[in-house]
């Protein structure tokens, strides 16, 4: 089974498994607060699921602010737009993370929310990433658990078990080459987040 129909699989069970109430909490008291969106931004949510972290992003950008969240696997995004019909602020899109739909420098912020292990081509990634992004504007790749606790969560699910953060010096690389600068980088248990900026004059 390849990722995409992993992903495809694990769709319907995926809020119920993984959203509850302790990473609801976690990521509307702890992890949305670090990003620290602005009011009125404009975010793409990459590789956003089923929505999972959208309403949080929501309560951070406010009435005027937009969330385009992306997908590989479609059956995500079609949960994702049926939970939040009405909700004109929020897009759901399929669309790989590797070969995105939007302009260049479209985006405030760029968020990767539990998903950047599973990139099979993170390079590439991140340059489309840094494409679509405002100049100085942040992405962040962030998840509810450290490195550590990504990797033993994984080590026993086959199509993911090799889906690992990459060390500090690595993820510096892959930014650097991309166009990025890491500005913060948090590894502790239930927690990661690296934030860097887009480098341009």
């Amino acid at each position: 089974m390849n990722r995409k129909d992993f992903f495809n699989e694990m769709a319907l069970s995926w809020d119920e498994r993984f959203y509850t109430p302790q990473i609801i909490d976690h990521l509307r008291n702890k992890l949305v607060p670090l990003l620290r969106l602005q009011q009125g931004a404009h975010i793409l949510d990459v590789g956003g699921g089923t929505g999972g972290i959208v309403p949080f992003l929501l309560e951070a950008v406010g009435p005027e602010g937009k969330i385009w969240s992306i997908d590989f696997a479609e059956k995500m995004v079609e949960i994702g737009r049926k939970k939040f019909r009405g909700e004109k602020r929020v897009t759901f899109e399929v669309a790989a993370a590797e070969s995105l739909p939007y302009e260049d420098q479209f985006f405030d912020h760029v968020v990767a929310f539990g998903v950047f292990p599973h990139f099979e081509d993170k390079a590439p990634a991140l340059r489309e990433m840094n494409r679509v992004l405002k100049i100085h504007r942040t992405l962040v790749i962030a998840h509810a658990l450290s490195s550590a606790e990504i990797r033993d969560h994984h080590k026993n699910c086959t199509p993911v078990s090799r889906d690992f953060l990459p060390g500090k010096c690595e993820i510096e690389n892959l930014l650097e080459e991309a166009g990025f600068q890491l500005t913060r980088l948090i590894d502790e248990p239930k927690c990661y987040l690296c934030e860097s900026v887009k480098i341009g004059s």
